[in-house]
């Protein structure tokens, strides 16, 4: 069971108390809108802030206290929830119950939080350079990788192009221009607005109670007296004004087909059990109508599947084809779709993606970090918990998974493809 409470202005903590893991876990998100002019600063802000403090001015230094504290691990979060970005630490440490008596990780670790978030190591009333440009070039190396990786950067192409005139569409890290364009002086000014104006969720889980673990991190932020907090949400577009199909040539061996889909359906919304369900009967795992019907009867597709975006109400189905098999692969894919719209589907399509998302769930609440993960996200919408979520997909029937299909709506359909031969 959750416990929130209020720890300062514009600050809570979840808090979960469990006796499952040897360790604890917090993570600390400031909640922001995800823009096109911040999104390159909030993703470098947190490496900016970990690399170097007042008390522990520069990378060994911080390795060290972290290897006192049993080997705790601390690092950086940026999330993107819909069009919130969360961006913050996690933390991960030893349980103070196996540790010898009269020593602590927990107190200790909070205070580590402290120094990072306000007393960051400067030059001249700002991050100094040198840890500027260190992490910038670290963020265009991350941006890079995921342009590298061409099934990644198929998603984020098709989204790009579906969500043009959304903030959804902007990339979680931004971009590399806007990294570079990024100075010690500007990131400074956008780390002040971020500790005044935002939104701030503390998330635990450990054998501390509720209220213990709320006296250790309370004098975090004792002192934090916010301007107004700056507002976060998502835009839901509930269906597709049309379908554009989109195609860009690279020199790759494998096609790389996606189509976007707009569901108009959140994790807030009713219809959410019978759509996550939805989503493994079409997509999800080896029992999948994408998996049996496309990839093996078929031989269309290297691979094939779908997933949900909770927060935005988007489905993207993402696959790996031969590049002569656009229009066949295409084709067989909506088809798959419409069928799940006419109510054909098996009660064995069924149960087996029951018993899938089932084991998901429960799989995801032995995971500090999957738990931190969707708690969180508690956070960005006001949605079902984990056994709540699991009683309602136990109830889901044929009918509801139908009702869901005919939310879907084709928004746009890219296609990477290799250069003419």
């Amino acid at each position: 069971m959750i416990t929130q409470i209020a720890l300062a202005p514009g600050v809570t903590l979840r808090a979960i108390q469990t006796d499952k893991f040897k360790t604890a876990c917090f993570s600390v998100n400031f909640l922001r809108p995800h823009t096109k002019q911040d999104a390159a600063q909030d993703a470098l802000l947190p490496s900016v802030l970990l690399r170097a403090t007042e008390k522990y001015p520069d990378i060994r230094s911080i390795s060290v206290q972290l290897d006192e504290l049993y080997g705790a691990s601390f690092g950086t979060l940026v999330r993107r929830k819909g069009e919130t970005k969360l961006l913050g630490f996690y933390a991960d440490f030893v349980e103070d119950a196996f540790l010898p008596q009269g020593e602590s990780v927990f107190a200790p670790m909070t205070a580590f939080l402290s120094e990072v978030l306000y007393h960051p190591l400067t030059e001249n009333g700002v991050f100094c350079a040198a840890n500027v440009e260190g992490e910038k070039q670290n963020l265009i190396n991350a941006i890079e990788a995921n342009l590298n990786d061409k099934r990644t950067y198929a998603v984020t192409k098709l989204l790009q192009e579906m969500c043009a005139d959304e903030p959804y569409g902007v990339p979680r890290l931004g971009t590399v221009e806007a990294v570079r364009a990024i100075t010690p002086q500007s990131l400074w000014q956008h780390y002040q607005k971020v500790l005044s104006t935002s939104q701030i969720e503390v998330f635990y889980a450990g054998r501390y109670p509720a209220q213990e673990a709320a006296k250790l991190f309370a004098p975090v932020f004792a002192e934090r007296q916010p301007l107004e907090i700056t507002p976060f949400g998502t835009q839901v577009v509930r269906s597709a004004q049309g379908v554009r199909e989109l195609s860009e040539t690279m020199d790759v061996t494998q096609g790389k087909l996606v189509m976007g889909l707009r569901t108009g359906v959140t994790a807030a919304d009713p219809d959410y059990p019978a759509l996550l369900l939805l989503n493994a009967v079409l997509g999800a795992g080896m029992t999948s109508k994408l998996f049996v019907n496309v990839r093996e009867k078929l031989s269309l597709c290297y691979y094939a599947s779908a997933s949900l975006e909770k927060y935005k109400g988007v489905m993207v189905i993402s696959s790996g084809i031969a590049f002569e098999n656009y229009d066949t692969a295409k084709q067989a894919i909506l088809h798959e779709i419409d069928d799940c719209k006419q109510g054909v589907i098996s009660e064995d399509e069924l149960e087996s993606a029951r018993r899938q998302v089932l084991s998901s769930l429960r799989a995801a609440q032995d995971s500090p970090a999957q738990m931190d993960e969707f708690y969180c996200g508690m956070a960005v919408l006001d949605c079902d918990d984990y056994p709540a979520l699991a009683g309602k997909i136990a109830a889901v029937r044929v009918e509801e998974l139908q009702r869901a299909a005919q939310k879907l709506s084709l928004d746009t359909i890219y296609f990477l493809k290799g250069e003419p031969a």
